[in-house]
């Protein structure tokens, strides 16, 4: 760990100064909480890099114009969540790391049902019975009378990169061998056993942040941007033969198509 003495300055290093702050507004969001999600993006952007030291109480009160106990709420959010330490007598510095670039992180549906080998990991978090559908599911379709529900957490080259709660129809998932899902994905399994084969498919893909709980799972930090993605297979007649909702961490998700067909439609 570089020592306190030599540790980089924000104000030496910053190459481009923000000349117009962030305006923090009073409403459902406490002004800490807005501050606290500001300063985290310039961590996890990388704009304060690892061993930086970050303005002092009173600079922050000045650039936001904040009481100083807002920005020491919002400096001790971002303690607690790990991005920084804070010392009484010592300046606070960023201990938040820029994980290494994946030159191919492609982790999307693309990649749900082929690619598995040595280096592919899965931890089962937990796995019961369960009638019909899930509130979240919002449809189109129709529920076969019981499912096997599996949470578990995707790992590749030891990274979690993606949590999942996993809806299999009961019959399907009878057709497993044993113990398959721990060591394959379950499109995959879906796909291979299904009986008669499956017809359709969707796939939705928003953008969230992680809680706690998620970011615990996946070893990042809390409020880290996520892909959130919504999967169905169906059977014959739009039965649900799977349903998976998946939380994805940015850094090992992406999705990368060819869109050349738009540059040569023409306009109607």
């Amino acid at each position: 760990m570089t020592s306190t003495a030599t540790r980089p300055s924000i104000a030496r290093t910053r190459t481009a100064v923000q000349t117009q702050p962030p305006r923090l507004q009073p409403g459902p969001v406490t002004l800490y909480a807005q501050l606290a999600a500001i300063l985290r993006d310039r961590i996890l952007t990388g704009t304060w890099k690892l061993d930086d030291n970050i303005p002092t109480l009173d600079e922050l009160v000045t650039e936001f114009s904040v009481a100083r106990v807002t920005a020491r709420q919002a400096i001790q959010t971002l303690v607690d969540e790990g991005l920084l330490s804070s010392q009484r007598g010592r300046r606070t510095f960023v201990t938040y790391e820029m994980p290494a670039i994946d030159a191919n992180p492609l982790y999307s549906s693309t990649g749900s049902i082929t690619s598995d080998g040595s280096n592919y990991a899965i931890e089962i978090i937990h796995s019961e019975r369960f009638g019909g559908l899930p509130a979240q599911f919002k449809g189109p379709g129709v529920a076969f009378a019981e499912y096997m529900r599996i949470r578990k957490v995707d790992s590749h080259d030891g990274i979690p990169y993606a949590i999942s709660d996993n809806f299999v129809a009961m019959p399907i998932y009878k057709s497993f061998p044993p113990h398959a899902e721990r060591k394959i994905k379950l499109s995959r399994l879906v796909r291979d056993h299904a009986r008669p084969k499956l017809v359709d498919g969707t796939e939705l893909i928003k953008v969230a942040t992680l809680n706690y709980e998620e970011a615990n799972l996946l070893q990042t930090t809390i409020g880290s941007a996520a892909a959130q993605v919504t999967r169905i297979f169906f059977a014959a007649e739009q039965k649900v033969a799977y349903f998976g909702h998946f939380l994805y961490r940015a850094d090992r998700f992406a999705i990368q198509r060819n869109i050349s067909n738009l540059l040569t439609q023409k306009a109607l």
